[in-house]
């Protein structure tokens, strides 16, 4: 480890956590809290909780800390579980509203086409262009523009 004073308000120290490698027989606290930030779930960890009260306060709010984060990840993924669900249900219904448009603009192309020909018919049987509109919905210049 090294230190820095920086200010009279801070001081900043700098770990260097691979170079307690190999000092694992060593007895000391100071290894033991380097040990636990190199990482917590480590053989000599285990062992030094038995001894090291602190230490085993430190693992055992680090396992409390991790399980809350387990538990607000689980509660995330279910509302996002959630909010997919009810995008995708709003994204069938927005797309089965289309396709029924879509259903809808074919079927009245298709009807107009069905009037546009039985007003051609009509024509060839030389019926009366006023009688004809009135029978198809058709305007009179609609009508014209069959001919």
């Amino acid at each position: 480890t090294g230190g820095k004073i920086l200010t009279d308000k801070l001081e900043i120290d700098i770990i260097e956590l691979p170079k307690i490698k190999g000092r694992e027989k060593e007895k000391d606290k100071l290894l033991d809290w380097l040990y636990f930030l190199e990482n917590p779930k480590s053989e000599r960890v285990t062992e030094k909780m038995g001894e090291n009260k602190e230490i085993k306060e430190a693992t055992e709010k680090l396992d409390s800390l991790s399980e809350d984060e387990r538990m607000q990840r689980i509660a995330d993924l279910r509302l996002k579980a959630i909010m997919d669900e009810k995008a995708i249900y709003a994204k069938g219904l927005e797309d089965g509203k289309r396709k029924r448009e879509e259903e809808l603009q074919e079927k009245i192309a298709e009807m107009e086409e069905r009037i546009e020909t039985i007003a051609k018919k009509m024509l060839e049987q030389k019926i009366d262009k006023k009688i004809i509109a009135g029978l198809t919905g058709m305007t009179l210049e609609e009508i014209e523009k069959l001919n």
